[in-house]
């Protein structure tokens, strides 16, 4: 309650009690000169009221007394409650401070919710920043990576594209060269057959004899007749065909020891001749034939590389299957 209330309730408190200190003070039996009456007057208080007319009168005076102070004291707490209007009026001020603070906790019971949902979000925000700040790194360097491997591809186009150029420009020419290898050869094959006629004419009697024994499976005459001829001075361009044919005779009749010299004659005395290939070729099958298949891979894939002509290339790689 405000002070000022509480000082008028004082005030009034006061006021009341005073007047009725000085009103009761003159009905009190000990005040006056008489101490007769004091001592009869304590002796039998109620006397007068009990006895006699005079007695009831001093009752109802004595009732009438203390109405007129239940009057006064009604009047002075009417008064009192009139005058403490103020009070209800801050008593409903108090009220409504009460309402007011129970809003206030009630704000501030969703000011905590918000700032504890705030906080909520602060912390997965970090948590989120976290996880960027440990893919960042990762994501540089791959983005890295990247970066060198298209750089050292780009590095290599521009180094490869002047190769490949250059590549281009000798296909080029190699086409170019062999379109002229192949004019220049078939400008060679029309002289080289019309000067190989007499030549097939010309061809020794002694020689075509020995050459058909052999095709008709007479193979020892076959090699008597080809010796026989090699002693008669034959022509330079038949002696390496004479040895090539005898140790085809040889290898016919399984006497591989002994083709295989006449062989190894015709590649090392006639190295340029028209049977050298041949002579490989004859040499490869008869290692394979008396059982030495490694040498004779290694004699016909050497035989390969001396570039044969198709026919003889084709018997080589036919052989090779074989073998492996």
């Amino acid at each position: 309650m405000p002070l000022i209330s509480q000082i008028r309730h004082l005030f009034l408190v006061t006021m009341i009690v005073g007047s009725m200190v000085l009103v009761g003070c003159s009905y009190i039996p000990w005040i006056g000169d008489n101490e007769e009456d004091l001592a009869f007057e304590e002796d039998f208080p109620f006397e007068d009221i009990q006895d006699g007319k005079g007695g009831r009168k001093e009752k109802s005076a004595a009732l009438d007394e203390d109405d007129f102070f239940a009057e006064d004291l009604r009047g002075s707490q009417d008064n009192d409650f009139s005058k403490d209007d103020s009070g209800f009026k801050e008593m409903d001020d108090d009220f409504a401070s009460i309402d007011q603070r129970t809003d206030r906790k009630e704000l501030e019971g969703d000011v905590g919710t918000l700032q504890t949902q705030q906080e909520a979000l602060i912390s997965k925000v970090r948590e989120l920043e976290e996880v960027l700040s440990s893919l960042g790194p990762k994501i540089n360097a791959t983005q890295e990576r990247l970066e060198g491997s298209l750089s050292a591809v780009s590095g290599q186009s521009e180094y490869l594209e002047p190769e490949v150029e250059d590549l281009k420009l000798q296909v080029a020419r190699l086409n170019d060269e062999i379109a002229r290898l192949k004019a220049a050869r078939m400008s060679r094959v029309k002289p080289q057959t019309k000067a190989k006629r007499p030549r097939r004419a010309s061809t020794p009697p002694e020689y075509n004899k020995a050459l058909s024994s052999y095709r008709e499976g007479n193979y020892d005459e076959s090699i008597l007749q080809f010796q026989s001829f090699a002693l008669s001075s034959p022509p330079d361009s038949l002696k390496d065909n004479i040895v090539f044919w005898i140790g085809s005779n040889y290898v016919k009749l399984e006497m591989y020891e002994d083709a295989i010299t006449q062989f190894e004659l015709v590649i090392n005395n006639y190295p340029i001749g028209n049977k050298v290939h041949d002579s490989r070729y004859m040499l490869g099958l008869s290692y394979y034939q008396k059982g030495e298949s490694s040498r004779a891979v290694e004699i016909l894939q050497s035989a390969l590389k001396g570039n044969p002509p198709a026919e003889v290339r084709g018997k080589i790689l036919n052989q090779l299957k074989k073998i492996q």
